[in-house]
């Protein structure tokens, strides 16, 4: 008889291996160790570099409002010469040479002439300029030297592009806002020779009044967004970091990399890059983590191309102007370079304790494994039905012994049942497609009936419509009978909507069903249906207003009608006589839009879900006619052309319904 041992026996030589366990608690104790103190180490970096740059960028945001404020007193005490603009020229001049940072400082007449002081943010050539746009000139754009004691020297670049400074963003925005405010970033609009102004800017401006309280014109302080960057690329440039500047909408407004912060396109029309979407990796991995969460402020750990960073970034609330996000990006040589070495004499250590470990580790396991695998291996095979196979050979560990008798014994077993469950899965899977057959059967006799029954009523209803219009004809001048006459009518074309209704969406659910896609003229499609609508109504003005800028849209025609018709159908339904239907189409980027408003009772919160599903209604429609197919039949067409459909309450009574189409083209059967 073969010597059995015992399972425990056998174990308790394993455990002689505690050295193991010890070592790798102990190397993980170090490792987490070390890995704390280096990220705190960067913490204390990270708070360092953010500190300076926040500090720095707040006084270079804060020179254009003070320097604007000062001009703004300066023209109330009556030492802004702005009668004189040879002279404002200057005045504005000392003040960047007083404060080099800024691009522009200029003024707008209040008859659109303007006078500046400017370094150009852009080129070789930084010496200063003086730019002027005069009606004498016929608002040509002229830039000229300076010289040493700044007077205006030769004309170096002359732009016929009547530049009416009353229609630029920071005139425009100093008027909207009546006094001091940031304005949005823009374009420079100067068309200089040698290009130096072709960049964005942003900066201060506000109206200036005379003594007497007059207004005489706006006044603004610009930064040049490269200028910007430039400032950054300074003050990063000792720690080896990325620091970026983005306005709220995470788009980029400065960054000490070189990307550009905008780009033109094949029109000259300007853009600006997200963050998100930059083409350096490491900005766009902080942007995107800035974006997912929404956070004033964050500190996290990234990793971009198998080399971790620390990213930290806050918000900043400018004086009179918009939210700032800035942002300060350190790369790991910059804090874990110290402790390398520690680190890597743990890992060795643990290493090679793990590989002593390891290899008496095989040995045991080996003894262990073996009978364990093979019996494995004989499970494997029942399991997938090979009841022919051999249990594995006899093992000393009297444990595997008897669980290799009790698989056996269980095998058995497995494989009445098996065979069992074989008999009983045969007769359900004949039972199954007879049941769908059934099934097929009835969807093909519910298809041509409603195809049949759409048929058959459709000759019948344009009767009724055509003597409906008769009688209305002719029974013009009785208004109770003319009003019997239009219910009949409207009766007849909700009739035939719903059959409409019935086949689109059978004709959408059968499996051959695509969309077929050609150019839509938008204003024909909407002149069918509102003429089609017009049936619909019950005493209800109609109002639509159509964008004249409309682009192409792709689609199916046919759908979208029957989309547009259900929605003026359920404002009619629903609207009060006597108030008004609103159609609305216009389009941005990206969509098409319709709209359609009514004066309904509206449709509460716990409801907006529920109108969109199929034979599904509100509680506001107890008592008006229809199947509940329409909204949601609706939404099946949006969802077909790559959009979607929205429903809004209007104040104080009423609902919007907001159909949007891609102004892609869908996909074709």
């Amino acid at each position: 008889m073969p010597r059995h041992i015992a399972l425990r026996t056998f174990l308790i030589g394993a455990l002689l291996v505690v050295l193991l366990p010890i070592m790798i608690a102990s190397g993980w104790f170090f490792y987490r160790s070390a890995l704390d103190a280096t990220e705190q180490f960067a913490q204390q970096i990270a708070d360092d570099v953010s500190g300076r740059v926040r500090e720095k960028v707040i006084a270079f945001f804060d020179i254009p409002l003070r320097v604007v404020t000062f001009n703004i007193e300066q023209a109330k005490a009556g030492y802004l010469n702005y009668a004189q603009p040879e002279e404002l020229m200057r005045q504005f001049l000392l003040q960047i040479r007083q404060q080099p940072q800024l691009t522009f400082v200029s003024m707008g007449m209040i008859d659109g002439q303007y006078y500046a002081g400017s370094r150009p943010p852009l080129g070789a050539d930084g010496d200063f300029r003086m730019l002027r746009a005069r009606i004498a000139d016929n608002r040509a754009m002229e830039v000229f030297r300076v010289n040493d004691v700044s007077k205006r020297g030769d004309r170096i670049s002359h732009s016929d592009i009547h530049f009416d400074s009353r229609i630029r963003p920071w005139y425009k925005s100093a008027i909207w806002n009546g006094g001091l405010a940031w304005y949005a970033p823009y374009r420079y609009m100067i068309e200089d020779e040698q290009s130096a102004y072709t960049a964005m800017g942003m900066g201060v401006s506000a109206p200036v009044f005379s003594e007497s309280g007059v207004m005489v014109g706006v006044t603004s302080a610009d930064l040049a967004l490269s200028q910007v960057s430039d400032f950054l690329k300074l003050v990063v440039s000792e720690s080896n970091s990325i620091a970026f500047l983005a306005d709220s909408a995470g788009e980029l407004l400065a960054t000490s990399t070189a990307e550009p912060t905008f780009h033109l396109d094949a029109n000259r029309n300007d853009y600006r890059v997200k963050t998100a979407n930059s083409i350096d990796p490491i900005l766009r991995v902080v942007g995107e983590r800035i974006r997912d969460t929404a956070a004033a402020e964050g500190n996290q750990f990234i990793t971009v191309n198998g080399t971790r960073h620390l990213a930290r970034w806050w918000t900043h609330q400018l004086a009179n102007g918009p939210e700032l996000t800035m942002g300060v990006v350190l790369p790991e040589s910059q804090f874990n370079t110290p402790l390398h070495g520690i680190v890597r004499n743990v890992v060795s250590l643990t290493l090679a304790v793990m590989m002593a470990a390891v290899l008496f580790a095989i040995f045991v396991t080996n003894r262990v494994v073996q009978p364990l695998s093979s019996l494995s291996g004989w499970a494997a095979r029942l399991t997938q039905g090979d009841w022919s196979a051999a249990p594995p050979k006899s093992s000393p560990i009297r444990e595997l012994t008897g669980l290799s008798a009790a698989m056996g014994v269980m095998a058995g077993h497995l494989k009445q049942h098996a065979d069992s469950l074989e008999h009983e899965v045969a007769e359900r899977t004949i039972e199954l497609k007879e049941a769908l057959s059934v099934i097929e059967q009835a969807l093909t006799d519910e298809r041509q009936f409603i195809a049949m029954l759409s048929h058959e009523v459709r000759s019948p209803l344009a009767v009724i419509d055509t003597a409906a219009q008769l009688l209305s004809f002719r029974l013009k001048d009785d208004p109770a009978q003319l009003a019997v006459a239009e219910r009949i009518r409207r009766g007849s074309a909700r009739i035939a909507n719903f059959f409409d209704n019935c086949l689109t969406q059978d004709r959408i659910d059968s499996q051959n069903f695509g969309v077929q896609t050609a150019p839509i003229d938008v204003i024909r499609m909407l002149l069918w249906v509102t003429n089609g609508g017009a049936q619909l109504t019950t005493n209800q003005h109609f109002d639509i207003n159509v964008s004249h800028d409309l682009p192409t849209v792709h689609g199916d025609e046919v759908l979208l009608r029957i989309a547009l018709t259900n929605l003026l159908s359920n404002a009619f339904k629903y609207s009060p006589e006597g108030t008004t239907v609103e159609l609305q189409v216009w389009a941005d980027k990206e969509h098409c839009h319709f709209a359609v408003n009514d004066y309904g009772v509206g449709i509460p919160d716990e409801e907006v879900e529920l109108i969109f599903h199929k034979y599904r209604r509100g509680r506001a429609a107890e008592g008006k006619p229809g199947a509940g197919l329409g909204l949601a039949l609706v939404e099946r067409i949006a969802t077909l052309h790559g959009g979607s459909v929205h429903m809004s309450r209007r104040e104080p009574v009423g609902s919007r319904f907001v159909l949007s189409i891609s102004l892609l083209a869908p996909p074709t059967a």
